[in-house]
């Protein structure tokens, strides 16, 4: 082969190994665990189809793609649309490592918070929180403009601010680790 055929699998090689990991990370938030790899093969085979149409970088467009993998994989089995389910899928998204700081009542509050939130305004706070898509970039990934995406991730931060406040009395929320998830990790 020329190095122009050897270009696309080099790019798509590298796309694999860098971005692979983070389609997963989006994955292992919306759908069992023994389905997240199936759903990141999924999105890769369809990359690798049209991959002369996967901009530079490819990560919006996997991670657009794979949010249609999971919902047409949705449509077709039994909805999970309990709070349990939720919360399990948040906390083990959101698992601690072993040095983190925050006590499990403060994690258990955040993720009830982040759970209660409206499944468009949680997204949109995940994909540039966890995801790391920039504000442009999720807004592709949702389908939206990029100005309704940011009314949609400020909606979703004062819902989630407004939730927090009620839990913990005033005294203990200046000193609570879990008040970073929302001054500093999603905005």
């Amino acid at each position: 082969m020329s190095n122009s055929e050897d270009a696309p699998e080099a790019a798509f090689s590298e796309a694999w190994r860098r971005d692979g990991p983070r389609v997963a990370a989006y994955a292992r938030r919306h759908v069992a665990p023994d389905d997240v790899q199936d759903v990141v093969a999924e999105t890769f085979v369809q990359a690798w189809r049209r991959w002369d149409d996967v901009p530079e970088p490819p990560i919006g467009w996997l991670i657009a793609t794979a949010r249609k993998v999971i919902g047409n994989s949705r449509r077709s089995a039994r909805r999970r649309t309990a709070l349990h389910d939720r919360l399990t899928l948040l906390d083990r998204a959101a698992r601690p490592e072993a040095d983190a700081a925050m006590l499990a009542t403060d994690r258990m509050a955040a993720l009830e918070a982040l759970a209660a939130l409206p499944d468009t305004q949680r997204e949109a706070l995940l994909l540039v929180a966890w995801d790391g898509l920039s504000p442009d970039a999720a807004a592709e990934v949702l389908g939206l403009r990029p100005g309704t995406f940011r009314v949609r991730a400020h909606r979703a931060r004062t819902a989630l601010d407004a939730h927090l406040d009620h839990d913990p009395p005033a005294d203990k929320r200046a000193a609570s680790p879990s008040r970073p998830l929302t001054e500093g990790g999603l905005r």
